[in-house]
């Protein structure tokens, strides 16, 4: 298990805002991701980016929970899941 600190605003509308930890389970085999699970995934050019996980056919998508940000369609040779969401920890 991992940590990531979120930055931005692009998860809010699941409940995980900027400054929130998110706890990561590491995630070895792509084909174990179902559509709507949380994931950190490494995109070239993007750094790092926690996003819902979704495939439609042949593309995958990484899609915010913020109608503000379009889904990212990725090259799926060409990106690394990183982990999927275990919990979100949240400082008051």
């Amino acid at each position: 298990v991992f940590a990531l600190t979120v930055n931005g605003d692009s998860m809010i509308d699941a409940c995980i805002a900027d400054g929130d930890m998110v706890l990561m389970e590491p995630v070895n085999d792509i084909f174990s991701l179902r559509n709507g699970m949380i994931i950190s995934a490494l995109v070239p050019g993007l750094g790092t980016t926690l996003k819902y996980f979704i495939k439609k056919g042949q593309k995958i998508y990484l899609e915010a929970a913020n109608t503000a940000y379009e889904p990212i369609e990725v090259d799926p040779e060409n990106f690394c899941v990183q982990g999927k969401l275990l919990a979100v920890w949240r400082k008051i």
